[in-house]
């Protein structure tokens, strides 16, 4: 085609939201063969449908193996949901939920990329993950990670993410409006974001460990393996695999165990110096004491386009960097409920942050809260200078008016960190014959005076373009100066930092 050109398929890929959808709840009495490929490994796990469940029985042939593989093909970005339990959890058997790479033309999986849950261990709430890129070993989660309870008396829905820059693993109850309980997430060795993906259930009799943390000369020329809690015995029968920068580590030996912590490998020859990529790994041969049935009630896959992931990717999520908008950082007071971010009164008051905590209370008004808008019931604007309508405080003349030169409080001290602000008076001398100066106090400091002749036929009101502002925590008090007059005082002001 020409350069320029429209490209139907490539195209029309970059404007869909959704590319695939799969999903398999196993209802019938068999596997779906037009979904899934069956293969077996031995002859001692067998896998049956029954009560909306596939079930794999693992028996206790070491290495012994059973995969289900999805027939069709998905691009990243994509999400995959998996529910499973498992009757019991044992030492020397694994469960992975993967998405494998595949080989373009074969189109069967070629190992060079993977993303995966790994299920293995004796905690039902435990367990690891693992990413693959460009076909090296697997990197795997340091210590096994929590999830929800793969007990049978509930479901564990564990999730898989990838997208181009990142790889997320998600755990969650089934049935659950909460949160994702868990999520973790890689950034190193993702899967290549322009390869095809099949998803695979996969059961094994073998358990495989990771974390180790030192590979060393044991003091005789032996590989001495140190990996914490590793729980062998000496006379165990071992496979150490993936070690870098120690050759002689990597194999099949008798161990003898040193401590809880480190065992060292009997007919090894150790040299080299360990490189701690996060690969190696070591298992015990040996299956397990018992069979495990293994549940899966549905499997759901879609990739999607990168928008549509980046959205998904948070629903029901509260861990930072899955969040949409914004994230509330600190909790709220009673009463109070966060909406985008900000905290609003529920109880329909315009929010006001107290010195001491949440309330209307105009005299503790303080910076670092937002507040709503001021509106008529349609709708309509109120713009209202200077403060909140809480936060306004006006005083109103004595009867008789002041008569001697004695401190008349037109505001008590607010609140600690609060200070009082007059923003209009007004004033009349009604005496006869007797004018005064008249002053307004910030506590003992005048701060406004203004001469008043006797017989004031009308009052003089005063608006302060910029309001006088008294000191915080601070009385105003209005004084005459001279003893005999009769001045009448109304104020205006309000409460601020």
């Amino acid at each position: 085609m020409t350069a320029g050109a429209y490209d139907w398929a490539d195209d029309m890929l970059k404007i869909k939201s959704m590319q695939k959808k799969f999903r398999d709840s196993f209802n019938g009495t068999e596997i779906n063969a037009s979904r899934w490929e069956v293969a077996a490994t031995g002859g001692g796990i067998a896998a049956t449908v029954a009560d909306g469940a596939v079930t794999i029985s693992t028996g206790t042939t070491l290495d012994d193996e059973l995969t289900l593989t999805s027939r069709t093909t998905f691009t990243i970005p994509l999400r995959v949901m998996v529910a499973l339990n498992l009757s019991q959890r044992i030492a020397g058997q694994s469960v992975w939920l993967e998405l494998l790479s595949v080989d373009p033309v074969t189109g069967l999986p070629d190992g060079r990329g993977v993303a995966a849950w790994r299920l293995d261990g004796t905690s039902p709430t435990l367990a690891n993950y693992e990413v693959g890129s460009e076909g090296a070993p697997r990197l795997v989660s340091a210590a096994a990670s929590t999830i929800p309870t793969t007990a049978p008396t509930t479901w564990s829905v564990l999730e898989l993410e990838p997208t181009n820059d990142e790889c997320w693993f998600h755990g969650r109850l089934i049935d659950s409006t909460a949160a994702r309980s868990n999520s973790y997430v890689r950034h190193q060795q993702i899967p290549e974001p322009n390869a095809a993906y099949r998803f695979r259930i996969r059961v094994r009799n073998r358990q495989f460990i990771n974390g180790i943390s030192a590979v060393a000369n044991n003091g005789s020329g032996l590989v001495r393996i140190t990996r914490a809690a590793h729980g062998f015995t000496t006379g165990d029968n071992v496979t150490v695999a993936d070690v870098s920068g120690v050759p002689g580590a990597n194999g099949t030996f008798t161990i003898t165990v040193i401590d809880a912590n480190s065992f060292d490998l009997v007919g090894s020859t150790f040299s080299g110096a360990y490189v701690n990529t996060g690969w190696a790994s070591v298992s015990r041969n040996l299956a397990p004491a018992s069979s495990t049935d293994v549940k899966v009630q549905f499997v759901t896959i879609a990739d999607y386009a990168e928008l549509t992931t980046e959205i998904t990717a948070g629903r029901g999520q509260s861990v930072a960097g899955q969040g949409l908008g914004v994230n509330v950082l600190s909790t709220v007071a009673p009463g109070v409920t966060p909406v985008g971010g900000q905290a609003r009164n529920t109880s329909g008051a315009v929010p006001v942050l107290a010195a001491t905590g949440y309330s209307v209370n105009p005299s503790a008004v303080t910076t670092g809260r937002g507040v709503d808008l001021l509106a008529t019931l349609i709708g309509a604007l109120v713009t209202k200078p200077y403060a909140i309508p809480e936060a306004d405080w006006q005083y109103a003349a004595a009867a008789g008016g002041i008569t001697n030169t004695t401190d008349v409080a037109i505001k008590a001290a607010a609140a600690a960190g609060i200070r009082n602000y007059v923003t209009a008076i007004d004033l009349r001398n009604a005496h006869a014959t007797v004018a005064t100066e008249v002053v307004i106090k910030d506590g003992a400091t005048v701060i406004w005076r203004q001469l008043l002749p006797a017989a004031m036929p009308a009052p003089v009101e005063i608006t302060f373009p910029t309001p006088l502002k008294g000191s915080v925590a601070t009385a105003l008090n209005v004084a005459c100066l001279t003893t005999g007059a009769q001045v009448y005082v109304n104020a205006q002001g309000f409460s601020a930092p």
